[in-house]
């Protein structure tokens, strides 16, 4: 996706939210300026920016970026959800610094967002910004040599076939420490997705009452106790 692409999709969806700015502002925790420019492709928006706008919208990063509905076969549940991404086929926007390619990003509601991506700051002059966002992130170099900075560690080189895993509400940054094209496998980790339902393969979604929820889990106390008292 393109800037202006990216922009028009933030804008529609703030626009059938009848949301002003300051609303979207409000929520997502991102300045009115930087929304402007960014609903303008005044700017190209970081990944940790549009993970934040995302949240605003109360949507995962790729249901944000991928007008189109998710698809599922007619009786599959949800619970055994597939998808497959072919090579250069996923979903592409990009920054100052980074190449993206979103794998998998037709399935929603997912706990990580798994990423291609290519590196191409070749100096510390060249990072603009530093992503910081919610969660865990795998890191594995496919191609070239990365360099990882973060906040609080020394500079880490990495070539390919060598991995980190970072908290990634650490600050954190890449170069392209090699002399050709630098290439990594990010896959990014958030707890606070909720997964969908089960579903029965011909109805609705199993859920239990309130009542329900509150006679399992004294079950579940009766049990504990009775193991500590053997």
């Amino acid at each position: 996706m393109t800037p202006q692409e990216i922009g028009q999709r933030i804008k529609a969806l703030r626009s059938g939210r009848q949301w002003t700015l300051q609303a979207l502002s409000r929520r997502s925790k991102v300045s009115i300026s930087a929304l402007s420019k960014i609903e303008n492709a005044q700017v190209a928006a970081s990944f940790d920016t549009l993970l934040r706008i995302a949240r605003g919208f109360g949507l995962g990063f790729d249901a944000m970026l991928n007008a189109a509905p998710p698809r599922r076969p007619p009786g599959r549940p949800a619970s055994g959800r597939i998808t497959l991404t072919r090579g250069g086929a996923g979903l592409f926007f990009s920054t100052d610094m980074y190449e993206y390619e979103v794998h998998s990003a037709e399935l929603r509601r997912k706990h990580m967002i798994p990423l291609h991506m290519e590196v191409k700051a070749h100096r510390l002059s060249e990072l603009t910004r530093w992503s910081s966002h919610e969660g865990e992130e795998f890191i594995y170099v496919l191609k070239g040599r990365i360099e990882l900075h973060t906040e609080f560690h020394p500079p880490a080189l990495l070539d390919a076939g060598d991995s980190a895993y970072i908290d990634s509400k650490m600050r954190h940054a890449f170069l392209n420490r090699g002399r050709g094209k630098a290439e990594m496998l990010s896959l990014c980790f958030s707890r606070e997705v909720k997964l969908p339902r089960p579903r029965r393969a011909d109805g609705p979604s199993v859920a239990r009452s309130p009542g329900a929820k509150e006679a399992a889990a004294a079950q579940m106390t009766k049990r504990i106790a009775r193991k500590i008292s053997k």
